[in-house]
């Protein structure tokens, strides 16, 4: 959902078109802060992402639903600031609990947008994620996003967005990461009570979860070298090597959620 009619709360002496990425320290409960940055083509990944199981997030939980959640695990180990725009690939104060719809849907729809506008313009663009809890909760109940385009440009990037760490079916303990199944949903007023200064622009009236968008399976191409994923009449893949390609009849959420990023040319 939008705060501030989608407008991000950066100050003008903030803007700049100089890349960096900050995460922040851990605090006492070992939980993530804020990550800022910068984002560019100096900070797009120039390695193969890489296995990240031996990170575990603050209120980390190895969970199965499989009739409920696609691949099966309810988490995910989220970045805040997703591989494909800083090659970050597993730095604990980048990571935190996220749910698979949270992070495998909403947050990977948002940074490939901006993946996407970066190789297309070559353009800069200012990016903060800000997770919240509630009290001592080691679990996050959502994260904020906030995303401005530093160059002029007519179709740039702005946005400010409050993504709600939640899972259709499954009654989440922000507290300890235990969960179960229900009927029923955390209405987001159980979520944002006590938060409402941090999250001021979130109208209370909306109490209803984000739904969980549609995953229709479609064949790609896995380039196992430069981790890029096609379409199957890409023109690179006539060029690609045997021993490199890899098809695969995966959703596309899959394939991103196994470190592969999309082909900038066929753009799947």
């Amino acid at each position: 959902m939008d705060i501030n009619d989608g407008i991000p709360d950066f100050a003008v002496w903030q803007h700049t078109t100089f890349p960096f990425v900050l995460f922040s320290e851990l605090d006492e409960l070992g939980r993530t802060g804020p990550a800022y940055a910068c984002l560019g083509p100096e900070t797009l990944p120039k390695d193969v992402r890489k296995p990240i199981g031996n990170v575990t997030p603050s209120g980390w939980q190895s969970t199965r639903y499989e009739d409920l959640v696609d691949g099966g695990n309810l988490f995910n180990r989220s970045h805040l600031i997703g591989f494909l725009l800083c090659g970050d690939n597993g730095s604990p104060e980048n990571l935190i609990t996220g749910t698979r719809l949270m992070n495998a849907g909403s947050m990977v729809m948002v940074e490939t947008a901006i993946e996407m506008y970066i190789e297309e313009t070559g353009h800069h663009v200012l990016y903060r994620v800000t997770p919240f809890y509630h009290g001592d909760d080691l679990v996050p109940f959502g994260v904020q996003i906030e995303a401005l385009s530093m160059e002029t440009d007519v179709d740039g990037i702005c946005c400010n967005l409050f993504l709600y760490n939640i899972q259709p079916g499954i009654e989440i303990d922000y507290a300890t990461g235990e969960s179960r199944r229900t009927g029923t949903f955390f209405a987001l007023d159980d979520f944002v009570d006590g938060e409402e200064e941090a999250i001021r622009s979130i109208p209370a009236e909306e109490t209803e979860p984000e739904p969980e968008p549609e995953s229709i399976t479609v064949t790609y191409v896995l380039n196992k070298n430069t981790g890029k994923f096609h379409y199957p009449d890409c023109k690179s893949v006539g060029d690609m090597k045997a021993k490199n390609r890899m098809d695969v009849d995966w959703t596309r959420e899959r394939v991103i959620a196994e470190g592969y990023q999309p082909c900038g040319n066929c753009k799947p």
